[in-house]
């Protein structure tokens, strides 16, 4: 069989003669336009080199890679080596993820999730899209706390009613019986979403007729004035009849009753403690005047408040103060009008001026700035009309200076009767 011969038998039977390698189809289908195969492979292995990729994924599709996109493998999105598939643009999510809310809503998966984590939420600001923002506590709660019957984050819409959650509490409230004393169920009206417990507050003045919650009552529990049903434990007129509650303590700081009791005259609504009252008013016209302003009430009232003395004014120093004149002053002749020489501040305070036209020129005269105090010339402390001219004028000085004076006698009384004034010469 000659060659040519052969040649025809060959190609009946479908058979091709070896030649030149036919050229490979790219798998990639149409590369973009100025990639090459050797800007991702090498000639030693066709495995991609992320180093050597010059492919820009952000810039030459409209899908750029961020977050997790970008540490995941090629083929987990595409389908096939043409990369042709899918086709989609950076918020379509839902073309490769699956919507576990099932249709919820209507916002776009980024407006919630971003491409790190679908787990990694801004949960408040979610929830704020909704009809019930989280506030206080249940920023700490776990959605299941509340969506407990929603399963793979397909939570159903639930009533942003306090009491639909919370209605065990409402029914179960202690120490007030809010079923029992009417309570309206809107709980937010009272209560906080901080705590149950905690920044209680209501409109007091509404519930109660006017009566406003004033000063320390803010601060009291509510069983200090209300029964376990919400009753009244007092009958005030208004929030200014402090009696009508406060009567055993009035009784127990103010016995026999002689205190009016309009209690607010005297006291705040903050504390009982650091009353300030005008005892001018309440004891015709007595005011407590320098160290009486301090002393305590019972320095000069009975435990019932009764005066323990009877002065006819507050310049009536001696009705008070006879025990202290008796025990200073005792037999000494010095008048009952205290003023004359003490103050109303301090009684060692005294300013003893009347001496010159009362006794003897103690201010004005020779004796003028000479004596340092009562002592000096009364050395009888108790007596003081005793006194001696000689504790400073000595006998042998009164005897030089009296040779010639007729019936002159070393005695002070003597000396007085000669020099009433205190001067020389008989002056």
């Amino acid at each position: 069989m000659t060659c040519p011969q052969a040649t025809l038998a060959l190609l009946a039977l479908g058979i091709t003669l070896a030649g030149p390698a036919a050229a490979q189809q790219n798998p990639h289908g149409t590369l973009p336009r100025g990639l090459d195969c050797a800007d991702c492979h090498t000639p030693e292995s066709w495995k991609p080199d992320p180093a050597r990729v010059k492919f820009n994924h952000d810039k030459q599709t409209a899908f750029p890679l961020t977050g997790r996109h970008r540490s995941t493998a090629c083929r987990a999105c595409h389908l096939d080596l043409s990369f042709a598939e899918p086709s989609l643009r950076a918020a379509e999510c839902a073309t490769c993820h699956v919507d576990v809310h099932r249709g919820a809503y209507a916002q776009r998966c980024t407006d919630c999730h971003n491409t790190v984590s679908f787990v990694d939420l801004q949960t408040r600001q979610v929830h704020a899209r909704t009809a019930f923002p989280l506030t206080g506590a249940h920023l700490q709660l776990e959605c299941r706390a509340c969506h407990g019957d929603d399963r793979l984050g397909a939570f159903t819409p639930l009533d942003p009613q306090c009491v639909s959650c919370h209605r065990t509490a409402y029914e179960q409230a202690q120490p007030v019986d809010h079923v029992a004393s009417g309570f309206p169920v809107e709980c937010q009206r009272c209560h906080t979403t901080i705590g149950w417990s905690a920044y209680v507050r209501f409109d007091h003045p509404t519930v109660a007729g006017g009566f406003r919650l004033l000063g320390a009552h803010e601060r009291i529990r509510c069983l200090s004035c209300h029964d376990a049903n919400f009753g009244s434990l007092f009958q005030p007129a208004s929030d200014q009849d402090c009696i009508a509650c406060h009567q055993p303590d009035y009784q127990r700081a103010h016995p026999g009753g002689g205190f009016p009791t309009t209690c607010v005259s005297c006291h705040s609504v903050d504390t009982w403690q650091g009353a300030t009252f005008d005892h001018a008013q309440l004891a015709n016209g007595f005011r407590l005047l320098g160290a009486h302003a301090r002393l305590d009430c019972s320095s000069c009232h009975a435990a019932d408040m009764t005066p323990l003395f009877t002065p006819a004014n507050d310049q009536d120093c001696i009705t008070c103060h006879d025990s202290d004149y008796q025990r200073v002053h005792a037999g000494t002749g010095f008048p009952t009008t205290c003023l004359t020489c003490h103050t109303v501040d301090n009684w060692n305070a005294g300013n003893f001026t009347q001496h010159d036209q009362l006794y003897f020129p103690i201010f004005s005269g020779r004796h003028a700035g000479t004596w340092q105090n009562c002592q000096t010339c009364h050395t009888q402390a108790s007596d003081y009309t005793a006194f001696s001219c000689f504790a400073c004028h000595g006998q042998s000085q009164t005897d030089s200076h009296h040779r010639e004076v007729r019936n002159y006698i070393y005695d002070s009384r003597a000396c007085y009767q000669c020099h009433p004034n205190g001067r020389a010469g008989g002056g």
